[in-house]
């Protein structure tokens, strides 16, 4: 898996082999100086044995932004950065506070470092139910975090977008697409075109005006600016595929931007992720089912 590997350059020997050794399972490294590695799965975690020295894991931070803290500025500050291949880095330090707004990182205390994967297939059932009928339906695919949102969902828009659909991606975190230089890293799909790094509501509404896509793609949406993004996006004539953290369909229609959304007709099905790693366990139009 070329993410782990890349990850994997990162980290010491031992924690290297230990990583790869579970590689099939493992969603997240958690790191903390002076601190026993965390390997986490969907169904639990494992701590090392050997603490971390803080000499050892300043060196992996400083491996993980190419030595140079001031290049990744404009991301720590949103609290993390993307490694080649997609795997997002979240950041926990001392932050300098500017005007209510979090400004300068003056030192790493813990990092969460989420293994991004490309499994071929993964999005199948949710691609299909999306097309089903000759055109393209607006998907919320909901989950847990660490439950495989975002493999299904890269998963689901290159299906989409292989199968004849222009498709707009919101890709905000840089997971889905994982970019360099503009060029995704991951197959998202022949017919789709990406803006990262980008606030999510930014994005959205540049890519209706700019693109015309059948389909905008964007992970993890939630506040009101974003649930108008998505209902304006529904207006111009586009569906939108959207994930975002619930533990189930009741509990997402009880958040107010989620509600707004699902209330005004933004989505027609609904999906959930559980019982294991990238597991739907419903997939079934909205009406009726909070």
């Amino acid at each position: 898996m070329e993410a782990l590997e890349t990850i994997c350059a990162c980290l010491p020997e031992e924690i290297a082999r230990q990583a790869r050794d579970c590689a099939g399972k493992l969603t997240e490294v958690r790191l903390r100086p002076g601190g026993r590695p965390q390997l986490c799965f969907a169904d639990g975690d494992e701590l090392l044995r050997e603490p971390l020295a803080p000499a050892a894991f300043a060196k992996v931070a400083a491996r993980m932004m190419d030595y140079s803290l001031y290049a990744w500025e404009d991301e720590l500050r949103r609290g993390f950065f993307t490694l080649p291949g997609g795997s997002r880095v979240g950041v926990c330090g001392r932050y300098a506070v500017e005007n209510g707004r979090v400004g300068a990182l003056s030192y790493i205390s813990g990092l969460c470092v989420r293994v991004a994967r490309e499994v071929r297939g993964a999005g199948a059932a949710l691609a299909g139910a999306m097309l089903e009928g000759g055109g393209v339906k607006s998907a919320l695919l909901l989950s847990r975090p660490g439950m495989g949102k975002t493999t299904l969902l890269r998963d689901a828009a290159r299906l989409i977008s292989d199968a004849g659909r222009t498709v707009s991606m919101a890709d905000e975190r840089g997971e889905l697409a994982a970019c360099r230089a503009g060029v995704p890293t991951l197959d998202v799909g022949a017919r789709t075109d990406v803006m990262d790094l980008c606030p999510k509501h930014v994005a959205v509404a540049h890519m209706v005006r700019a693109l015309r896509p059948d389909l905008v793609v964007t992970d993890e949406v939630g506040d009101r600016r974003d649930a108008q993004a998505v209902l304006d996006a529904r207006r111009c004539g586009a569906a939108v595929l959207a994930s975002a953290h619930a533990g189930g369909i009741a509990e997402a229609a009880r958040r107010p931007a989620l509600r707004e959304m699902l209330e005004m007709g933004a989505f027609d099905l609904v999906a959930f992720i559980d019982g294991g790693l990238g597991r739907l366990a419903v997939l079934q139009a909205w009406e009726g089912c909070a």
